[in-house]
């Protein structure tokens, strides 16, 4: 009777160890790897971008110190306020 328990026994943990624990292990490992390789995608695109605005930045500062800028419109400080009015019903 014992050895029948014990066989039962290890015949649940296996299938557990086998159905369950191995293929979530599995799992986990290529969630983990495809979340490393996002996250080096997105910071090589990150350093692209950042060199690209830098090159930008460098060539569009040369440009706006030859060509004067447009002025800029200035906002009246004194701007007319309209009072709120409280509706009552």
């Amino acid at each position: 009777m014992r050895l029948i328990i014990y066989g039962l026994v290890i015949y649940l943990l296996y299938k557990v160890i086998f159905d369950v624990v191995v293929p979530v292990s599995n799992g986990v490992k290529t969630v983990r790897n495809n979340m490393e390789q996002m996250q080096r995608q997105q910071a090589e695109a990150f350093r692209q971008a950042q060199s690209r605005a830098g090159q930008s930045n460098t060539t569009s500062s040369s440009q706006t110190n030859t060509t004067p800028s447009e002025p800029k419109k200035e906002v009246p400080t004194d701007a007319e306020y309209i009072d709120f009015e409280e509706v009552k019903k």
